[in-house]
């Protein structure tokens, strides 16, 4: 399934409650009858602005002071809807732009390697008393292996969360 990327400026309510668009309120078909939150972890989540939050003014984002920046993929009839009905707060981006934005200030402060600190613990233990590490310790160890431990952050750029995801952007 093709689908757009929606940035959605998210604002903060006087008790700090983020305030999301009510995207229940669009038809529930164009949400294939689920609730919202549920409906936009099909195609990957959210993917808020790690960069600037809502104590500070990006105005080459159209982020002013109070408000967050939110990325999601979504199908284009729903990315429509929600922009005919929040035309201040949601606004569709090209690839270039989503990109920039996930890269760059989405998931700019993500770690290249992900590690999982039991199976790392469990190796630290076997090396505190003098066994041997094995295969599956080695494996656990070599980030480009994917057995548990240490394993490359596949999803840190566009164009792997894309891959991992099995995503494909509508022109």
């Amino acid at each position: 399934m093709e689908l757009v990327p929606l940035q959605v400026r998210i604002g903060l309510k006087a008790n700090r409650q983020h305030d999301f668009p009510p995207f229940n309120e669009l038809d529930a078909t164009l949400r294939d009858n689920m609730d919202w939150s549920y409906f936009v972890d099909k195609f990957g989540g959210w993917h808020y602005d790690q960069v600037a939050g809502h104590a500070e003014e990006d105005s080459v984002n159209n982020s002013p002071r109070g408000t967050w920046l939110g990325l999601l993929l979504v199908p284009d009839d729903f990315a429509q809807a929600a922009i005919a009905r929040w035309p201040t707060r949601c606004f569709i981006k090209t690839e270039v732009e989503a990109e920039a934005l996930y890269d760059e200030r989405c998931h700019i402060r993500d770690s290249e390697i992900r590690e999982d600190t039991d199976v790392l613990q469990a190796i630290k233990a076997k090396r505190d008393l003098a066994i041997s590490e094995d295969q599956a310790d080695l494996d656990a160890l070599n980030p480009e292996h994917p057995a548990r431990g240490r394993r490359r952050n596949t999803r840190k750029t566009w164009a792997g969360f894309k891959s991992a995801e099995g995503i494909t952007i509508k022109p």
